[in-house]
């Protein structure tokens, strides 16, 4: 592992922009090409949107965990709210109430995700919430660039903001 980057946010929409900017400035940092940077954006963008407009924590927290290895990055968020189904989610397309108290045509990031993602988890997490796993390989700008992260990856040193 290269690095990883713990944060626990309060569920509110302001916090969104600065978990997609961590992403994207370390994966600039590696030197990750701009398409894998702006998927790994949207993935993040798109499940701690889906906890603050869905999850409900009764402790007003999430939590989002990146970890960076050579050739992935896993994208992990959990929430404290009630779960849900795959059920219960309605259809793509359908009418839903937005963040601002009015309505959104919803159930397009669900599917999003799976296309961006190399493998999609979710979990319950006991005794309330939900646990999602993503990951997404990187590529880089150069052979040189994936040289360089894959020998950082093999260091002995790993570097650990935040969490654990």
């Amino acid at each position: 592992m290269i690095l990883k980057l713990s944060l626990d946010l309060p569920d509110d929409v302001r916090y969104v922009p600065l978990t997609r900017h961590f992403g994207r400035g370390l994966l600039e940092f590696l030197t990750v090409i701009p398409e894998d940077i702006g998927d790994v954006e949207t993935i993040i963008n798109e499940l701690v949107t889906n906890v603050i407009r869905h999850a409900k924590s009764e402790n007003g927290r999430f939590q989002i965990g990146l970890e960076f290895y050579a050739t992935l990055v896993v994208i992990t968020v959990v929430d404290a709210g009630d779960g849900f189904t795959f059920r219960d989610i309605p259809e793509i397309g359908s009418v839903r109430p937005d963040l601002n108290g009015g309505e959104r045509l919803g159930g397009f990031g669900l599917p999003l995700l799976d296309a961006l993602t190399d493998l999609l988890e979710f979990r319950r997490t006991d005794p309330h919430g939900t646990t999602v796993r993503a990951e997404k390989g990187l590529r880089y700008a150069s052979q040189e660039d994936a040289d360089n992260a894959d020998a950082m990856n093999e260091s002995r040193g790993m570097a650990t903001i935040g969490g654990e």
